[in-house]
């Protein structure tokens, strides 16, 4: 029994399929390769499979699939440019993923479709590379929505109170009087960081009644800014100033000392998957 195979077709197939993985990689490693240089090496490592297959292919098959191991860790350090050893094997780890979800989709288009041949490949191929291209769009909208939340822990004379925040580009209040940025939060959260006596203080202040002790809201300097939001004449929004707060996404910490902070009693997190809204330009100041 003997069998037909094309060079030419395999090295075809491997580039393809080795650039699809390599640019999906590349994006969910976040790496800085272009797509030049992606497929360069796709080509270089497709070359180099054909040369293997040609003069390996009476050797066992240890030899082969070691030679092709080291192609592809080849391939992946060049094409996503990536020089730590950590995300080296991450990057082989996404890949290799990568070729057992591509060959189940090649497999089973095959034999939906009924085709064979170069027909069949470029079918898959196309079909395959749609769906990551549809799978990397939807990863990055996934990875903008959590970029937009945030753990916040908020500090006042001690008192600690983690809340999650997120950053609302809707949010423009700007404190004229401290020239500073203001995130909004409801009482009820601010409450948890004061006295009994302080609470029940703050709440007369936002009420915009005159406190009975206002040396309790010294330390919180509150004051009045004005406000416009759509579908509303606006008014006034009472705040207060912490001792700071810290910012924490991903690896990623900002301590902010002094910051404004609104309070809102429409603001509540009953229904909402965050507890406090973040000015935009906040995480730049």
């Amino acid at each position: 029994m003997s069998y037909e195979f094309y060079l030419d077709v395999y090295f075809i197939e491997n580039l393809v399929i080795n650039y699809a993985l390599l640019r999906m990689t590349n994006k969910l490693l976040r790496c800085s390769a272009t797509r030049v240089r992606s497929l360069l090496s796709a080509a270089a490592c497709s070359g180099a499979a054909v040369v293997g297959l040609v003069l390996l292919y009476r050797y066992n098959m240890l030899s082969t699939t070691l030679v092709s191991v080291a192609a592809n860790t080849i391939m992946v350090r060049f094409g996503c440019k990536i020089k730590e050893g950590r995300r080296l094997v991450q990057g082989m780890l996404f890949f290799y993923m990568g070729t057992a979800c591509m060959g189940l989709a090649f497999s089973w288009l095959r034999r939906l479709t009924g085709t064979a041949g170069v027909r069949a490949f470029c079918l898959t191929a196309a079909v395959s590379y749609l769906l990551i291209y549809i799978l990397m769009k939807v990863y990055d909208q996934v990875k903008l929505w959590e970029q937009r939340y945030c753990r916040v822990t908020l500090c006042q004379d001690g008192n600690v109170k983690r809340v999650k925040g997120l950053y609302d580009t809707g949010n423009m209040l700007w404190d004229t009087t401290l020239q500073s940025y203001v995130s909004v939060i409801d009482i009820s959260l601010i409450k948890e960081l004061l006295s009994e006596e302080a609470g029940r203080e703050l709440e007369e202040f936002c009420a915009q009644r005159v406190p009975e002790s206002p040396e309790l809201l010294s330390a919180l300097r509150p004051h009045y800014i004005p406000y416009q939001c759509v579908g509303c004449e606006g008014g006034l929004l009472p705040v207060v100033v912490l001792d700071y707060l810290c910012l924490e996404q991903g690896d990623v910490q900002k301590l902010v000392t002094h910051p404004v902070i609104a309070i809102d009693k429409t603001c509540s997190s009953s229904l909402r998957s965050y507890q406090m809204i973040l000015n935009p330009n906040l995480i730049d100041s």
